[in-house]
């Protein structure tokens, strides 16, 4: 590396709600929508640029068309599987879905994108050649409800927002529009103990935004119509500096260290610590970081 090299300062990480056109205070995002499902795609080595192009022009033609009902945000794995891609949609009511499936059958500019031949120099095709055959799937999940606030006058939204999780003011959260990093973990409870491990992620997730507020925002989500009782916690980063706070918190947060040894699991279950509360090996995490276009 070039002493020059060492001098070039790094891009900032920029937030997701810069994709669109449409200002922040419009747009859906994982602390104001009631609905999100999430897919995600792999790119083939060759096609990359295609599928980013092609990736980007989706998000940019959808958002401007259904404000107040959709939002959709593109991010890029990260340190994970090389060249997958994940789409984030938000939505207010499973039923905003038919507006996507809408404009997949009526809308003239949709098809413009589906249909072009985005690789007239290697072949010829469409989208469905850029994509690693069966690697896009959906997972739906929705904002823990019935832990630590009311289910009554939340809006217009499917469940609860997850915005009211916490009591930290709108200003000092960070989501999945205007933060750097996500963290995604997922985790299989228990099913003995799915109420104790609900509880216990609910806990954490508070723990982290007391502690880090406007630097790390934890929600909790719960997949539906998929697997039961696998629990997500969407981790919104400000930067890679806030993941290293956030992997320290345990060293010096006493309220984190008071969390993590308590016992959540009652005497006649048995007894224990956070442990026990979930499937052994079923905890992931992945890095997702907001793919623009270059």
């Amino acid at each position: 590396m070039t002493s020059q090299a060492a001098r070039t300062p790094l891009r900032p990480l920029r937030p997701a709600y810069e994709q669109s056109s449409v200002p922040l205070d419009k747009v859906l995002h994982s602390a104001n929508a009631g609905f999100l499902v999430h897919r995600s795609g792999l790119i083939t080595y060759e096609h990359r640029s295609e599928g980013l192009q092609f990736a980007s022009e989706l998000v940019e033609l959808i958002n401007p068309g259904d404000v107040g009902h959709v939002s959709v945000f593109l991010y890029e794995e990260l340190f994970g599987v090389h060249n997958r891609l994940h789409w984030i949609l938000h939505l207010k009511q499973p039923n905003d879905y038919a507006r996507l499936l809408d404009k997949v059958d009526h809308d003239k500019k949709w098809r413009e994108i589906t249909d072009l031949d985005r690789l007239p120099t290697k072949g010829g095709g469409g989208w469905e050649r850029i994509f690693v055959e069966g690697s896009i799937q959906e997972t739906v999940i929705c904002p823990q409800h019935g832990i630590g606030h009311g289910d009554h006058g939340h809006g217009d939204t499917f469940q609860p927002a997850a915005r009211f999780q916490t009591k930290l003011p709108a200003e000092q959260l960070l989501h999945s529009a205007n933060s750097a990093l996500t963290v995604h973990r997922v985790v299989q409870a228990r099913y003995a103990v799915r109420d104790e491990a609900r509880v216990f992620l609910y806990e954490w997730a508070n723990a982290v935004n007391e502690a880090l507020p406007g630097r790390a925002t934890a929600f909790l989500f719960e997949e539906m119509w998929g697997r039961q009782d696998r629990l997500h916690t969407m981790i919104h980063l400000s930067s890679m500096n806030a993941y290293l706070e956030l992997s320290e918190l345990v060293e010096r947060d006493p309220a984190m260290r008071e969390l993590l040894s308590r016992q959540w699991i009652p005497g006649f279950k048995g007894g224990g610590t956070w442990e026990r509360l979930f499937v052994d090996g079923s905890m992931t995490e992945t890095l997702l970081a907001p793919r623009h276009r270059d």
